[in-house]
């Protein structure tokens, strides 16, 4: 057991925002040595303490969150009811290992004697369990393989726009594993042969990092979208007149340049201001200085959407982009009759998952928005790129978090789906962090988040290239979660039938 929490310990610390993303290339080795020669319940236990342990620590940040920011701001629940939900959260998150370690137990054995096919299985199941805990309304992306990559090998990141997550999830297991039989047929110099690994990795990133193009065109080609990043609070948010958040937005909407096109967080305003005195001051303002202004905030006609939609001099526009991956307990119960007693954790209303995915055409923009939680999905930014989409803006509301290890890794999920796509993604939030990344994942512009400048809101300009091209996992999504699991029966039989 002790070699599954160290694995779980080295797994969480690779993340975004932890401590060194090339760790991922090593740290499943003690996990696969404590799988060892395990009966399918003992395996399927043990893998599921590991991802238990690696998603819990991953995640350390939602314990403040739950323990003190939500219940000093709701007043719904205490605190302690908050790190019970931290904890039950682990449990659910952790379920799809369970069934990777029973899998992997029963039909491992197989391949005892053949590490490359070994590591092709282990690598399989990986994968499709990994593919499975996305799915669902309890399904949850964050803390994946491949997110340590992001940050520290912008090379190997790239394979995100032909395989998506999953591939590179594929590929890290297979390593991983391969790994392990060698070290356990490796009595000397067993550190010796780690560093040695991860050197060739790096080599390889630096490699595939040389072919990186630097996106750059003639000034004519290029366009211009303003951020207005709020630094609200999230108790004046919820508890103060919607005027007090008004005076901050028009405040920073009179120091962008007139006839510009406005990108604002998530529920910058946390009641529908369609029809009422706060909505027509923002289209004054709008009209005053000629400017397209994205903006979020709740609506409540024949459905409820957590939704952002244009306002300009004529008003707000009927086409709008509601949320489709809504946050489970907190925008939507899901299954009522199970986990109704967990209702204590809705914030602001239920919403309906949005059933669109709309690209606004502004001016010479395409723009794609995505909300929030959306990020976590390829298949949102894919669905909104398919749609025509030449540019991505995730509108989010970060002021929950404190620790910034959260913000980092929310920000990941944004580079990863630029390079998935191909196009430039512009992260607006709420107190930080504000970023534009480029198609390759890189962050060519990031302001200063509340915690790093005191300041009622930031504005930022951001230039950037349309792009119309459409790559392998645009095309085709997760077709490797599919191959995988093709990959994996097909071993499974073959095992059975000839070794």
């Amino acid at each position: 057991m002790k070699l599954i929490l160290l694995s779980a310990l080295l797994t969480a610390a690779a993340m975004p925002g932890m401590f060194w993303g090339y760790l991922i290339w090593v740290a499943l080795i003690p996990f696969f040595m404590g799988m060892n020669s395990l009966t399918p319940l003992k395996g399927a236990v043990r893998a599921f303490i590991f991802g238990f342990a690696y998603l819990l620590v991953t995640h350390f940040w939602e314990l403040p969150v739950l323990a003190v920011n939500v219940p000093e701001v709701l007043d719904s629940f205490p605190g302690f009811i908050g790190i019970v939900v931290y904890f039950l959260m682990g449990i659910v998150i952790a379920v799809p290992f369970f069934g990777f370690g029973f899998v992997f137990s029963l039909y491992g054995h197989f391949f005892k004697n053949y590490p490359i096919l070994g590591s092709f299985f282990a690598a399989s199941f990986f994968t499709v369990f990994e593919g499975l805990r996305e799915i669902g309304p309890l399904g949850f992306t964050n803390g994946r393989l491949s997110d340590a990559l992001i940050d520290s090998q912008s090379g190997i990141s790239q394979l995100f726009s032909f395989g998506g997550p999953l591939f590179l999830v594929f590929v890290i297991v297979f390593v991983n594993h391969f790994l392990t039989h060698a070290f356990l047929n490796r009595k000397r110099d067993r550190g010796l042969m780690i560093m040695l690994a991860i050197s060739v990795v790096a080599l390889v990133n630096a490699a595939m990092e040389s072919f990186i193009p630097f996106p750059s065109s003639p000034q004519r080609y290029e366009s211009t979208l303003y951020a207005l990043q709020t630094n609200i609070s999230q108790q004046i948010k919820y508890y103060e007149s919607p005027e007090e958040t008004l005076k901050v937005v028009i405040r920073g909407l009179r120091e962008i340049p007139q006839g510009s096109t406005v990108v604002m967080p998530e529920a910058t305003f946390m009641s529908d201001i369609r029809n009422n005195s706060y909505g027509n001051r923002l289209i004054e303002v709008a009209r005053e200085r000629d400017l397209k202004i994205l903006v979020g905030f709740p609506i409540y006609n024949e459905s409820n959407y957590n939704q952002v939609r244009f306002v300009d001099g004529s008003g707000f526009s009927r086409e709008f982009y509601g949320k489709i991956k809504l946050t489970p307990f907190v925008e939507f119960l899901p299954w009522p009759g199970i986990f109704g007693v967990f209702e204590f954790l809705k914030f602001l209303d239920y919403f309906d998952p949005g059933e669109e995915f709309t690209v606004f055409a502004v001016d010479e923009h395409r723009i794609g928005a995505q909300i929030c939680f959306d990020s976590l999905y390829g298949e949102v930014a894919r669905g909104l790129t398919l749609n025509g989409a030449r540019v991505i803006v995730t509108a989010t509301n970060d002021g929950w978090f404190n620790i910034d290890t959260a913000l980092e890794q929310h920000l990941a999920k944004s580079k990863i789906r630029a390079i998935e796509n191909r196009r430039y993604v512009l992260q607006v939030s709420n107190t930080g962090i504000t970023a534009l990344i480029d198609p390759y994942g890189r962050v060519v512009k990031r302001l200063p988040t509340m915690k790093e400048l005191n300041a009622e809101y930031v504005i930022g300009e951001f230039q950037y290239l349309p792009r119309v091209e459409t790559t392998f996992y645009t095309k085709y999504g997760n077709w490797f979660f599919f191959f995988a699991l093709f990959l994996g029966i097909v071993l499974i039989v073959f095992g059975g039938v000839f070794l």
